[in-house]
């Protein structure tokens, strides 16, 4: 190989590690792009962008559920059940989806319901 073969590798190794340190540095763009799903006994019951939007889930049996969505992020605001297990999650966020001990889940067992964080181009 010649000098300019190697300047040439070199510059375009360093222009693929710029892009990837970028990329992990300020994310990829996709944090706009997601929604909130809300699942009633295993099924969809509902599909929201994440926008400022409170949610009350009223089965009519003494199962409610409240769910809050914010601008970067969903929480169980009250819920009927008996442990509040689910209150005690806490907020699913676009910043921490990825390392909470439950992921992007907030799981209300007693009354069926699921609240997921859904991230574009995220599996």
């Amino acid at each position: 190989m010649k000098k300019k073969d190697l300047i040439i590798i070199g510059a375009v190794l360093l222009l693929a590690a710029a892009i990837f340190a970028g990329y992990k540095i300020f994310g990829s763009g996709a944090a706009g792009k997601a929604e909130v799903v809300i699942y009633l006994n295993d099924n969809v019951y509902r599909r929201v962008p994440l926008r400022p939007e409170t949610i009350v889930i009223d089965q009519g049996n003494g199962k409610v559920n409240t769910i809050e969505i914010r601008e970067d992020g969903v929480l169980m605001r009250s819920a009927t059940c008996p442990n509040q297990d689910c209150i005690h999650q806490g907020e699913v966020t676009l910043k921490n989806h990825t390392t909470r001990p439950l992921g992007n889940w907030i799981i209300c067992l007693p009354n069926k319901v699921s609240v997921e964080l859904v991230v574009e181009g995220e599996q």
